[in-house]
């Protein structure tokens, strides 16, 4: 009997280094003997990071930027947790459209107020800087900032939010808006991954061009997640 279950592992073994997948994703590059394998595996990853870069640019500019960056911020977040998990999609531009069009009204709809927000605070800050000076010109440049950033942080949570949840628009902006209150640490986190991320975009622009916004979204939404996954925990406890 010792003898045939040694044959079945050796066996078991042979099958699965025979039939080990290339599934695109970090948790897989274990798995891979040799480091050719594990670099397959990575530029797999970075293949469905490009991709999803590209499909993030194609679904903002499809809903004029505004309406669009949220649902394809929604789409690409589920597409980039999948390769978190350990299960990346075989239909990178399939998921991609379904997640788009399910999501279209509710995405747009929670993330349209915090872009207007940004916009506005931009466009504050530099008539500022332009027409005011002294004490009371940096005192209203920093509250501006304030406001801004509160914004960016609110608009790192929303498409992670929305992907964890269902529910309608009016609960999921409310819980948008105070996510970023309640949590500072997560919040501050995520604006300063935002904007260093798109500083150095902005300076190397192959870099902003090849992955400008997936690379954001998959950090804030590492961010997050965390801090969800805890906030989840204490109501099933509760």
């Amino acid at each position: 009997m010792a003898l045939v279950d040694q044959q079945g592992n050796r066996a078991q073994r042979r099958a699965r280094k025979r039939l080990t997948p290339l599934e695109g994703s970090p948790v897989d590059a274990s798995e891979i003997p040799g480091w050719s394998g594990r670099i397959m595996v990575w530029l797999r990853v970075a293949a469905q990071l490009v991709a999803i870069q590209l499909l993030l640019v194609a679904g903002t500019a499809l809903g004029l930027g505004i309406l669009g960056l949220g649902p394809a911020s929604v789409a690409g977040s589920t597409l980039l947790r999948r390769i978190v998990d350990g299960d990346p999609s075989d239909s990178i531009w399939t998921d991609f459209w379904g997640i788009y069009r399910a999501q279209f009204r509710r995405a747009a709809a929670v993330t349209a107020p915090f872009i207007l927000v940004i916009g506005l605070s931009w466009y504050e800050v530099l008539i500022l800087l332009t027409n005011s000076a002294g004490t009371i010109g940096a005192i209203l440049i920093g509250a501006v900032l304030a406001v801004g950033g509160y914004a960016v942080a609110c608009l790192a949570y929303a498409p992670h939010v929305l992907r964890r949840y269902t529910d309608p628009v009016g609960p999921s902006l409310r819980f948008v808006s105070v996510s970023a209150l309640l949590s500072p640490l997560t919040a501050i986190g995520c604006i300063v991954t935002t904007v260093a991320l798109t500083v150095i975009g902005f300076k190397l622009l192959p870099v902003l061009v090849l992955a400008g916004l997936s690379i954001p979204l998959l950090m804030t939404g590492l961010l997050v997640d965390r801090w969800l996954d805890k906030v989840d925990a204490r109501g099933s406890v509760a």
